[in-house]
């Protein structure tokens, strides 16, 4: 495609942004919040009052971190009060994973662009491992004393060790090469910046990291959205410049019309479930780490991840996953190739007017009742239409 058209243009603006974790810190340290509100994944909510129950368990859990409340059974009330505004992150220059709620006391990545450092996108430290962290739906005493001890010195102790700003490209690169696919699977991703950031870290927060196996996640989740973003306000682009779920709608903006979400009903996550778990339901699709697939890693570089790719093989092998995921054709729908990936097999840029044999975002699978919280990994289809 060229880049003397529109969509192009969106691309080349995608390619030439450097992104880096630059700090980190509580979200107010950032951007000015509004009282009482609180940043979702994905498009507005059909109805606010009326969120899906995982969404609502981490509603309830950030109403507590703020101090909102003492108790579930207050923030309940509160939130039945209606005082609590509820707002889609990525409206915000945030994004955040599955059933994360981010308040502004939330210990927050800060990802930067090296070429232009008043552009930039948030998203929260990565709250550790399951059953009981808040990002997977449930509500649980555990999973808020993690995220409290983030706010409490966890995160300062983070911020200092970065030292310098992280350019994340490079690191992209390898960890392709090293069988991350970017979402499923960070180990290599997760160990470069543990590099880094080793020598300098306190006690408490190497035992944070130690648990906190998906810390990487959320660097690359703001580092795409910082990404495709850059393509936006270009009359005439069809690249997606922004994309998330809410566990009932799947909701997406065009570089032509970047103020607007567009949404479909959200898909169920196809894939295997964890053992004793097999019987759950899944929520829709949930979560802003849609914007790791719009940029083009995810399900469409599932091909490189032989453990992510693996995994799914029972759901291969039955056809319930179409097989153009682990092939070349999982990236027809994406503009070109990244200059800095070392790979041109690998394209970017979603622009969902182009044929394509498949299309899917590659994410936990979040329990719809909110009582089990991660049942497994799969990949939610794009809509239809």
């Amino acid at each position: 495609m060229s880049g003397n058209d529109p969509t192009g243009l969106s691309h080349q603006k995608l390619c030439a942004v450097e992104p880096a974790l630059s700090s980190i810190a509580p979200l107010r340290d950032f951007k000015s919040v509004a009282d009482k509100t609180l940043f979702h994944a994905g498009p507005p909510l059909i109805d606010p009052t009326s969120p899906p129950a995982p969404l609502l368990n981490g509603i309830l859990a950030a109403i507590v971190l703020e101090r909102w409340a003492s108790s579930r059974e207050e923030a309940e009330a509160l939130f039945a009060s209606g005082e609590v505004k509820l707002s889609p992150a990525q409206d915000a220059g945030i994004v955040t994973p599955l059933a994360f709620v981010v308040g502004s006391s939330t210990v927050c990545l800060k990802v930067s662009d090296l070429n232009q450092t008043d552009r930039f996108v948030l998203s929260p430290l990565n709250d550790g491992p399951p059953p009981h962290a808040i990002r997977f739906g449930t509500y649980h005493d555990a999973g808020l004393t993690i995220v409290q001890s983030l706010i409490d010195g966890v995160g300062n102790d983070l911020a200092n060790a970065l030292k310098a700003p992280i350019p994340l490209l490079p690191q992209m690169a390898a960890a392709l090469a090293d069988g991350d696919e970017l979402h499923g699977r960070v180990a290599s991703m997760q160990q470069q910046i543990r590099a880094i950031l080793d020598t300098q870290l306190s006690p408490r927060a190497t035992k944070y990291l130690d648990g906190a196996g998906q810390f990487a996640l959320n660097a690359i989740m703001a580092a795409a959205a910082l990404m495709i973003e850059a393509g936006a306000g270009i009359p005439g682009s069809r690249m997606l410049v922004a994309c998330g779920g809410n566990g009932e709608s799947l909701g997406f903006k065009v570089a032509d019309a970047p103020d607007k979400w567009l949404t479909k009903p959200a898909t169920r996550p196809i894939g295997g479930r964890l053992p004793g778990l097999e019987q759950t339901d899944a929520l829709p699709a949930i979560g802003d780490s849609a914007v790791i697939d719009a940029f083009g890693f995810g399900a469409a570089c599932l091909r490189f991840s032989p453990e992510i790719a693996g995994s799914l093989q029972d759901q291969f092998d039955r056809q319930l996953i179409s097989s153009a995921f682990l092939d070349d054709r999982a990236h027809n729908a994406f503009i070109g190739p990244h200059p800095r990936l070392g790979n041109d097999s690998i394209r970017v840029g979603l622009d969902l007017s182009q044929p394509r044999e498949c299309l899917g975002i590659n994410l936990g699978i979040v329990e719809e009742t909110g009582k089990h919280g991660l049942i497994g990994r799969g990949v939610a289809p794009w809509p239809q239409g």
